[in-house]
């Protein structure tokens, strides 16, 4: 079984977004992006996550996508990027995915914030690696996007 159908299964159908990724005026294009996929809603109340949790906007599980598997916790914010906050988010969804992912699947792990602009000392703390993300043994940097590219430019990302 493919973590797409694991994570299905773990989670309620309510909170599976359908067709893009939009948050707050953000909006992440999904063209080009794996199709097994499954967008979870983070912000949704039924949602995997304990209520009260700052926890990134969605949480993006692909199957075999350049015969990779992939989870990717994903932010959108409008405005500019606060690195701390962002981090914060981004963990909380790498922690959800903890729960989510069964035991022993290997995945990629790619953190991505789309945002409207990034200062440069913002940027600069999310490359310290105190601020990467963690998720089972691995760790990410947070993959920078301009709010309206597509997902893929963020699984991409060296």
């Amino acid at each position: 079984m493919g973590l797409v159908a694991a994570v299905g299964e773990a989670i309620d159908s309510g909170c599976v977004a359908q067709g893009r990724l939009v948050k707050a005026g953000c909006r992440v294009s999904l063209s080009g992006a794996p199709r097994r996929r499954l967008v979870v809603d983070l912000d949704h109340p039924e949602a995997p996550g304990r209520s009260g949790d700052r926890r990134c906007d969605f949480l993006v599980v692909a199957d075999g996508f350049r015969d990779t598997d992939w989870v990717a916790p994903v932010e959108c914010k409008k405005g500019a990027l606060k690195a701390s906050q962002v981090v914060v988010q981004l963990q909380a969804g790498a922690a959800v995915a903890e729960d989510l992912v069964p035991d022993g699947s290997d995945f990629a792990l790619r953190p991505i914030a789309a945002t409207g602009s990034v200062p440069k000392a913002e940027r600069l703390q999310l490359r310290k690696s105190r601020n990467f993300i963690r998720c089972r043994g691995k760790r990410e940097a947070v993959r920078l996007i301009k709010c309206g590219d597509r997902l893929i430019n963020g699984l991409s990302k060296p």
